[in-house]
């Protein structure tokens, strides 16, 4: 490209100021931002899923052990494998906004890789544990661990990608969850064969091998993780300042880059976020529910453990698919809300199919797919439609870390609606996830009505907004700020 897509300035010669102003200096250029999409996508998108693939598949893999007999192996009983299964959030819960604290605050190249190595080395004693206890004291660091990689990973999406490219991309990392239950059930079938070899059980050789990968992984990421679109090597010197450009013309006077504590509390107190918490935080029990217990509600219906692993990889797959579908709708269309209603109603179908005692096995599996497709949608158009509407790379750190952890609360109540006194059927399940799906419709629409609401003040009377401001209140406004539109 011969001519710029900048003017020449004086403040960009300064390292502390070279992107201050860029918003008003940046002009578009259709032809080149795409070039630089590409390239971009190439070098962050394929890492990032690799990492979140097996971040789930770590987090998952207990369901394949519980059909591997981990239960009878370690002499849980009652609710104790539940409990298991919870104590994982819980860490999770804790750790979460925590650990996006210390991302902001020092480098993605340098947290991330890090946090990986420690849940790899966590999976991989995993394999040894001997009671109870020690199956609890694993999962719940496991969860700590594990708790900054994705809304690390949201939070890093958003500081490359503008609003309207964010929910296609979070959806290809999202992508990475459930081809790793596909993965989960093929990998487990495989790997529960060497049962016996080296003295090992079958879920301990399960443990063992993901742990080892996650290690592996986590030592070449080092190596290949990028930081911020202001400081990456790889992209040149015009690439690096229009990408800053381009974001920052995305939000307008509502983009803020600089660290501030003020965009903590302003998260902290934001309502909207709140209610995206409660969002979220339902819409979660239903799709980690399908997500921990699919090998186990597929043994329901009457086949094998064996085959029941097999049988976990469709609904998956369909959740993979769909997911990327509506991403890709969604992110065309600039809008969220209208597609997380109908995924919603999939969903209820769904679950409707698997409740329903005449219709046999092979539409209850339809209906386990159906669930598949209906309910990862609903999760990363969520997310990214709470990323979309907080303005701000501290306050939107903090607010993806505030949504994840009311998700991660409702994955935690997950783990305890599928109660083995109820297999093979899974009936109490099933209807408190339906029930869940409709009240994510209710809060849906209640969030579509108040983003409607504050839109419409902003366009008819915007000074209200800025009234009684000091010119660095006004500044520092974010999503507050009149020029900010809310997705809807």
């Amino acid at each position: 490209m011969e001519n710029s897509n900048f003017q020449n300035d004086e403040e960009s010669n300064n390292k502390d100021g070279e992107f201050n102003n860029i918003e008003e200096l940046f002009i578009e250029d259709k032809e080149f931002e795409k070039k630089l999409l590409r390239k971009i996508d190439l070098r962050i998108m394929p890492l990032l899923t690799l990492l979140y693939l097996l971040s789930f598949l770590d987090r998952v893999n207990i369901g394949n052990a519980k059909l591997a007999h981990i239960e009878e192996d370690l002499g849980l009983v009652g609710s104790q494998f539940n409990w298991c299964l919870s104590i994982f959030f819980i860490g999770y819960i804790l750790f979460e906004i925590p650990s996006n604290l210390v991302l902001i605050r020092t480098s993605p190249s340098k947290w991330i890789p890090f946090i990986m190595l420690m849940w790899g080395i966590t999976m991989t004693l995993m394999a040894f544990v001997k009671n109870f206890s020690e199956l609890m004291s694993a999962r719940f660091f496991l969860g700590a661990f594990e708790s900054g990689l994705f809304p690390g990973a949201v939070y890093y999406i958003t500081t490359w990608y503008k609003r309207s490219e964010t929910n296609s991309r979070i959806a290809i990392l999202f992508m990475g969850n459930s081809f790793a239950g596909s993965f989960s059930g093929l990998l487990a079938y495989g790997i529960v064969r060497l049962d016996g070899k080296l003295r090992l059980k079958g879920w301990q050789w399960l443990f063992l091998i993901e742990g080892l990968i996650t290690v592996v992984v986590s030592i070449i990421s080092y190596f290949l993780f990028s930081d911020y679109p202001e400081r990456t090597k790889w992209l040149s010197d015009e690439e690096r300042k229009y990408a800053v450009g381009r974001l920052k013309n995305d939000a307008g006077k509502a983009h803020i880059t600089h660290f501030d504590k003020k965009q903590i509390y302003a998260a902290l107190t934001d309502w909207k976020v709140h209610l995206a918490m409660l969002h979220i935080g339902i819409s979660s029990i239903a799709f980690y529910s399908f997500s921990l217990f699919i090998p186990a509600i597929v043994n329901g219906m009457g086949f094998d453990f064996v085959k029941s692993q097999l049988l976990s990889v469709p609904p998956f797959f369909c959740a993979g698919i769909a997911t990327l579908i509506v991403a890709i709708l969604s992110d065309r269309k600039r809008i969220r809300s209208p597609f997380i209603i109908p995924c919603s109603l999939v969903a209820i179908i769904g679950y409707v199919l698997l409740i329903t005692p005449s219709i046999g096995i092979p539409g209850k599996y339809v209906g386990a797919c159906i669930v598949g497709a209906g309910l990862s949608p609903i999760v990363i158009t969520s997310i990214t439609w709470l990323t979309n509407n907080i303005a701000g790379h501290a306050k939107r750190g903090i607010a993806s870390g505030m949504v994840l952890v009311s998700g991660n609360i409702g994955g935690a109540v997950s783990s305890q609606i599928y109660r083995q006194k109820d297999f093979p059927e899974y009936f109490f399940g099933h209807s408190m996830s339906l029930g869940f799906l409709i009240a994510t419709i209710c809060i849906t629409l209640i969030q579509y009505f108040v983003f409607k609401t504050l839109n419409k003040k902003k366009k008819e009377n915007p000074q209200s907004f800025l009234e009684g401001k000091t010119e660095e209140e006004i500044k520092n406004m974010g999503d507050l700020h009149p020029d900010f539109i809310y997705s809807l």
